[in-house]
C-alpha cells in the first residue's frame, strides 16, 4: 500500500472516531432547556452560554449531565432560581436525576408522566402551587421523591394517586408540608421497597391502614396533621423494621403498645403528645 493512501485511511479513521465521540445534543432536549432558562426571572444564574446549542458538549453546560446526546441530569440546587418550569418537561425522556431543591420555582408543577428512566427527583423547598393528576404515571424506576415544603393545591389539598403503585422501586418518599390530604393510602403498606415515608405537617385524616402491618418501613413520620389522624396505633407494633416513628400532634387513641414504647421517649422530646 502506498504511503499516501495509508495516511488518508488513518486520517479518515481519526476523524470518524472524533465525530463519534462528539455527540450533538438531542434537539428536543436542547429546546426544553432553552425554554427552561427563558422562563426564569434570573436565568443568568445558570451561567449557560447565550448562543450555545450543545448542552452535552464537550464541554457540557453548567449543571447539566448527559448520557450520549441525551440530558440525564439537571442539578441546580440552591441557586435561587425564580420562575416556572416548562410544562413539557417530561419530554426529557432520558432524565435520571433532577435536583431543583432549595430554589424559588413556582407555578404549575409539570407532569412527570412517562419519565421511565427517572430515579431521583428532588423538588423540595420551592413554591410550586399545583400538581397534575398524572404526575406519577409511568415512573417505573423512581427510587427517591422529595416534594417537601411546596404549597401544592393549597385550597383543596391533594392525595397520592394509585399510579404511584407502579413505582415498585420507590425507597424514599418525602412530602412534608405539601398539603397532602385525605386518608393514608392503603397501597403504601404493600410497596415492598419503601423504607422512608415522611408525611408530616399535612392534612391527613383517618387511621394507619392495616396493610402497614407487613411494611418494611424504617422511618414513618405522620406527626402534625392539621385535622389530626385518628384510631388505634397497634398496627405499628407489627412494623418490625421501624427505627423512627413520629405520631405526635394527632388524635390517635388507645394504649401505646409496649413493643414500640421506645420510639416515643428517645431524645429530648417525646414523640407522643
Amino acid at each position: 500500500m502506498e504511503v499516501g493512501a495509508l495516511i488518508t485511511i488513518l486520517v479518515t479513521s481519526f476523524l470518524f472516531s472524533v465525530s463519534s465521540v462528539h455527540c450533538v445534543t438531542d434537539p428536543s432536549d436542547l429546546a426544553i432547556l432553552k425554554e427552561f432558562k427563558e422562563g426564569l426571572k434570573n436565568g443568568e444564574l445558570l451561567n449557560w452560554p447565550d448562543n450555545g446549542d450543545d448542552p452535552c458538549g464537550p464541554p457540557s453546560w453548567p449543571h447539566i449531565f448527559c448520557s450520549g446526546n441525551r440530558v440525564s441530569q439537571i442539578q441546580v440546587r440552591g441557586l435561587g432560581l425564580k420562575g416556572p418550569l416548562p410544562q413539557n418537561f417530561n419530554q426529557l425522556s432520558m432524565l435520571q436525576n433532577i435536583g431543583l431543591q432549595h430554589n424559588q420555582f413556582s407555578g404549575k408543577l409539570p407532569s412527570f408522566s412517562g419519565l421511565s428512566e427517572l430515579r431521583y427527583a428532588f423538588l423540595d423547598y420551592n413554591n410550586f402551587e399545583t400538581i397534575p393528576s398524572d404526575f406519577f404515571k409511568g415512573l417505573v424506576n423512581l427510587e427517591v421523591l422529595a416534594l417537601d415544603d411546596n404549597p401544592l393545591n393549597s385550597t383543596t389539598g391533594w392525595s397520592l394517586p394509585s399510579d404511584l403503585q407502579g413505582s415498585a422501586h420507590l425507597k424514599n418518599l418525602s412530602l412534608v408540608r405539601s398539603n397532602l390530604a385525605g386518608p393514608l393510602p392503603e397501597f403504601l403498606g404493600f410497596m415492598s421497597s419503601l423504607e422512608l415515608l415522611k408525611l408530616s405537617l399535612n392534612r391527613l385524616t383517618g387511621g394507619i391502614p392495616e396493610s402497614f402491618k407487613g411494611s418494611l418501613l424504617r422511618i414513618l413520620w405522620l406527626n402534625g396533621q392539621s385535622g389530626g389522624m385518628t384510631g388505634p396505633i397497634d398496627v405499628v407494633a407489627r412494623m418490625e423494621s421501624l427505627t423512627s416513628l413520629w405520631l405526635q400532634r394527632n388524635r390517635f387513641s388507645g394504649k401505646i403498645p409496649d413493643d414500640i414504647s421506645h420510639f416515643f421517649f428517645a431524645g429530648s422530646q417525646s414523640q407522643w403528645q
